[in-house]
């Protein structure tokens, strides 16, 4: 059986569940996080946009910590802290190497 996790899905501004998710494969060259914490951003707000695109897991400024490390990553470990930031496109570890 596959392992599950919990998301927040988004129905509409006034309706967001907490569901149970299978938890994502991950493939070459990708990582697997445990979300800890998860912002917003503004444009998560505007319902006329958001809701063509429901029900959708919401979030994509996430903290949390490498749970499995795909083929081809280097640079990461699983147990390493690390951040989301779509808009920057060097990455630092938590021994602070740039990569």
């Amino acid at each position: 059986m596959k392992k599950m996790m919990q998301a927040a899905v988004y129905y509409n501004n006034q309706d967001i569940r907490i569901e149970e998710h299978p938890i994502p494969d991950i493939g070459p060259g990708e990582v697997l996080i445990k979300t800890a914490a998860c912002g917003l951003c503004g444009s998560e707000s505007m319902e006329w946009y958001q809701i063509k695109h429901a029900p959708k897991i919401m979030g994509h400024e996430a903290s949390g910590t490498i749970e499995a490390v795909g083929e081809g990553v280097t640079g990461f470990k699983e147990g390493d802290r690390v951040f989301v930031n779509h808009h920057i496109a060097f990455i630092f570890t938590n021994s602070t190497d740039k990569i």
